[in-house]
């Protein structure tokens, strides 16, 4: 039996959140699992067809996707510390040249970042100063966490009706490469001290394992907390642009002033001309 709502017609938009959900279903069942369930494109393809999904726009979305595999290739690091490409992603009620003005001045003035490139639809901004790395270095509370991601880079698409969607895309291979690396180092190093108490005792020969395994885990959980702290920072950026540039304050009313008139001050009381010589005021 069939629900009502099962009969009626989807418009697109609906179409799209059915979809993405089903697709989250989907993965959370798969991942709790063993193994995965490959699709080939071409399936996907036909699948998308029959909702009504231009070719077009699919091979476009393969496409995108394939360019994010190449960009973040599936590296030790990443099967150690996870993706470098933090990625969020909505749809602004403004146009599109409206939302890079107003992001390229969030980001450059509150961020600190610096315009590398800037073509319609495509901006990308980088630390790009030595300034920039010392504030990345001594930012403790996440303000600027935008600074320790090697790039950021918007692409926005126009819509309809004077909408755009647009993606913010931060590439944090920096500093996963830094955690990866320092604690190997800090591991072997741990391990050959352990190793050397070996010697001489064999029961240390059993915090060798540990000591390289806790730098590892404990980089990670840092790489974890900048990857959180640089989509949070994303997230606000999206916020700011949803809710648009702040309006002009009015300028001061001048009515009844002519033009160039200066308001007379009143005069400070100890340069007054009712003041004697000594400091008191005349009788």
């Amino acid at each position: 039996m069939k629900h009502g709502a099962d009969r009626r017609l989807l418009g697109p938009a609906e179409v799209e959140a059915v979809l993405r959900r089903a697709a989250e279903f989907n993965a959370r069942r798969w991942a709790a699992r063993s193994g995965g369930h490959a699709v080939a494109p071409e399936a996907v393809v036909r699948a998308a067809g029959v909702a009504g999904i231009p070719e077009e726009c699919v091979r476009r979305a393969l496409w995108e996707l394939d360019a994010e595999r190449a960009a973040d290739p599936p590296t030790l690091g990443r099967k150690v510390y996870g993706s470098s490409r933090i990625k969020v992603r909505r749809e602004l009620p403004h146009p599109r040249g409206a939302v890079e003005d107003h992001l390229e001045s969030l980001v450059r003035l509150e961020h600190g970042l610096k315009l590398r490139m800037k073509n319609p639809g495509v901006l990308v901004w980088e630390a790009g100063s030595s300034l920039g790395a010392v504030r990345r270095a001594l930012d403790l509370s996440g303000g600027h966490a935008l600074l320790k991601a090697r790039s950021v880079e918007l692409r926005a698409e126009e819509l309809e009706r004077g909408r755009c969607a647009a993606a913010l895309t931060a590439d944090v291979s920096n500093q996963r490469a830094e955690c990866l690396t320092l604690s190997a180092v800090l591991g072997v190093t741990l391990a050959m001290l352990f190793v050397l108490a070996g010697f001489q005792n064999g029961f240390f020969l059993l915090g060798v394992l540990p000591a390289f395994v806790a730098p590892v885990a404990g980089f990670r959980l840092f790489y974890v907390r900048t990857r959180a702290e640089v989509r949070r920072q994303l997230e606000a950026l999206l916020d700011a642009a949803e809710q648009g540039p702040p309006e002009e304050q009015p300028p001061p009313d001048r009515a009844g002033r002519p033009p160039g008139h200066i308001q007379g001050l009143e005069p400070i009381p100890r340069f007054s001309p009712n003041r004697g010589r000594g400091g008191k005021e005349d009788a």
